[in-house]
């Protein structure tokens, strides 16, 4: 679709309504791209930090002795919890990476902002009798966070993003034997989106609109199943069934004309873009974790771990906008992941644990319809950190440096169906976290 846009032309009768026409064809293939990045919240940055101890041990805390975050990594593990406990932390994330550009032979280079992003976690647990225990939890699952220049070569894809979930997760754990324990638990997901992205209009070159969804956000529900088994003093196994939630989002959508004040241009802006409500339905996929402890003595602990994300549920996205713009709908076409986590805890005092972990995450993201907003590939995390005790208080701390492959893409212009990528390359992504909790038996 391409426009000349001579002096002549926007001076005949009609040129602005033939141009709100081709900008609303324009309109409904770019912002069915505009949102894809809802699913984000899927896919996001899947988020395992539940706890400093998890954290720092490569999130392998399926089967091995359990904190209160049991509620979050295996809630039959609460049955190892006597008494009751009470823990709460935080984790800090920092991101930063580039995106090299491709453009007549010439290579430029766009710098993520710099940003940091908070995400809190609280758990209390009650054994209710000799048999029956009680555990709920605050935590995130996912989440995202991604900013670049508003004026950056792939801005027509995404320019800001921000995303956060959080779920409530109150869960029963049953001792049914002296070594088998089952567990299972109602999810609660709440999940707010902000994101910003510009279209071109009518063609690239001429004018852009400013597109910002504000607050696209919902409440979902789920369930998680648990069990865990003790083998041998040695020897424990541990699996875990997270289910898929539905996420209803809706939040407003508002643009802006950004461009020369041609008489014509405004008209079609005016024509075809109305600010208002924007919706969409998004399913967060159901996932399966697998862990397997090994302590070769007192001291020592390991745990080798494996989580499988059904992705591949995310085939397509429909979006419903402000009139006179159609539903859009962009595809996605995701694929299954594996997520492989070890880690190992040394007991090197009476009061002092040392930990540390690595595990490798699979990116769902398909070459074909990929876009920034997640900019990387597959990711290597590594991880340390210590837990100090003192009576029945645990201060615990991690520190993770997340390591992003990096991911190629090809021109894909909107006006031709695509996502809004320029060729390009993503280069040196990577993030750190620290994590600290507290935790207190009573």
């Amino acid at each position: 679709m391409i426009f000349r846009l001579e002096r002549w032309q926007l001076s005949r009768p009609g040129a602005s309504r033939a141009l709100a026409a081709a900008s609303l064809a324009l309109a409904a293939t770019a912002l069915s791209f505009a949102g894809a990045a809802i699913p984000a919240l899927a896919e996001g940055f899947a988020i395992y930090d539940y706890g400093a101890r998890g954290s720092a041990l490569g999130g392998a805390m399926v089967a091995r002795k359990p904190d209160p975050s049991a509620v979050a990594h295996n809630a039959a593990l609460l049955t190892r919890l006597p008494g009751t406990r009470v823990m709460a932390g935080f984790t800090v994330i920092a991101t930063r990476g580039d995106v090299v550009t491709s453009s007549q032979g010439r290579e430029g280079v766009t710098h993520t902002k710099k940003a940091a992003y908070f995400i809190p976690h609280a758990y209390f647990t009650k054994q209710l009798s000799e048999r029956w225990f009680f555990g709920v939890g605050e935590f995130s699952r996912f989440g995202l966070g991604n900013q670049y220049p508003d004026g950056w070569p792939g801005r027509y894809n995404v320019y800001d993003i921000y995303l956060l979930t959080s779920s409530l997760n109150p869960s029963l754990a049953f001792k049914a034997t002296e070594k088998l324990s089952l567990g299972a638990g109602l999810e609660l997901v709440y999940a707010s989106l902000d994101m910003k992205n510009k279209l071109p209009f009518p063609a690239p070159g001429v004018a852009e609109v400013d597109v910002r969804i504000d607050k696209a956000e919902d409440l979902g529900f789920g369930f998680n199943l648990a069990a865990h088994y003790e083998f041998s003093p040695k020897w424990q196994a541990g699996v875990q069934y997270r289910s898929p939630v539905r996420i209803n989002a809706e939040g407003r959508v508002d643009f802006t004309y950004q461009g020369p004040a041609v008489p014509q241009l405004e008209e079609a802006y005016a024509a075809t873009f109305h600010d208002g409500a924007a919706k969409g339905v998004v399913t967060l996929p159901e996932s399966l974790s697998f862990g397997l402890a090994y302590s070769p003595s007192e001291r020592m602990s390991l745990e080798w771990g494996v989580v499988w994300t059904r992705w591949s549920r995310y085939k397509s996205l429909e979006m419903t906008l402000p009139e006179p713009l159609p539903v859009s709908k962009s595809r996605k076409d995701w694929k299954d992941t594996w997520r492989f986590t070890f880690g190992a805890e040394y007991a090197a005092t009476d009061w002092l644990d040392l930990r540390f972990g690595y595990n490798f995450t699979q990116s769902p993201m398909t070459g074909t319809y990929a876009d920034y907003t997640v900019p990387t590939k597959d990711r290597h995390t590594f991880t340390a950190g210590a837990g100090i005790r003192s009576g029945g208080v645990s201060l615990d701390l991690a520190l993770l440096y997340v390591h992003c492959n990096s991911r190629s893409y090809i021109d894909s212009p909107l006006d031709q169906g695509g996502t809004g990528a320029v060729a390009s390359r993503s280069d040196g992504f990577r993030a750190v976290e620290a994590a600290l909790s507290l935790s207190y038996a009573f």
